[in-house]
């Protein structure tokens, strides 16, 4: 997926924290990218900035290993977060770390390894048809600031 316009901003202010950011569609040389910047904090039950993107009509993991991404980051540890039909609450997602270095990497997150943020959901995503994802920097105090190129689904 390259459509860049499908991506929204959210931060954690929806949820009483103080974590301010925003996001830019940019262009260098050689790619077309969304750069997500800010500065996150953890005062006032906070810890994150965000873009997500709906994933309409929703994908069946089984159809796929896993998430790719192409990144150029400022050397520190961001997330992507994918919803699904089992994850209503807007605290619960499924989750992936990654370090995002200073130069432009492909990062692939194989479904295996993402794992749930909370109790009730299935531990495992088999069978579940994913219906957003979301590019997260969060859970720490930090500035933030990652380029995403590219992302989509491998085989």
């Amino acid at each position: 997926e390259n459509s860049l316009k499908k991506w929204e901003f959210v931060s954690d202010k929806v949820m009483g924290g103080i974590s301010e950011g925003k996001f830019e569609i940019l262009k260098d040389k050689k790619n077309n990218f969304l750069r997500l910047s800010g500065i996150v904090s953890t005062e006032n039950n906070g810890g994150f900035i965000q873009i997500r993107s709906l994933i309409n009509p929703s994908i069946n993991v089984l159809d796929y290993k896993g998430i790719y991404l192409k990144v150029f980051g400022n050397n520190k540890k961001y997330y992507l977060h994918i919803r699904t039909q089992y994850t209503i609450a807007p605290w619960q997602y499924y989750s992936h770390s990654f370090n995002a270095e200073n130069k432009w990497l492909e990062i692939k997150a194989p479904f295996v390894n993402f794992k749930k943020s909370n109790f009730y959901q299935p531990r495992k995503l088999q069978n579940q048809h994913l219906r957003s994802i979301g590019l997260v920097a969060g859970f720490n105090n930090f500035f933030a600031e990652i380029c995403l190129a590219e992302i989509g689904f491998y085989q």
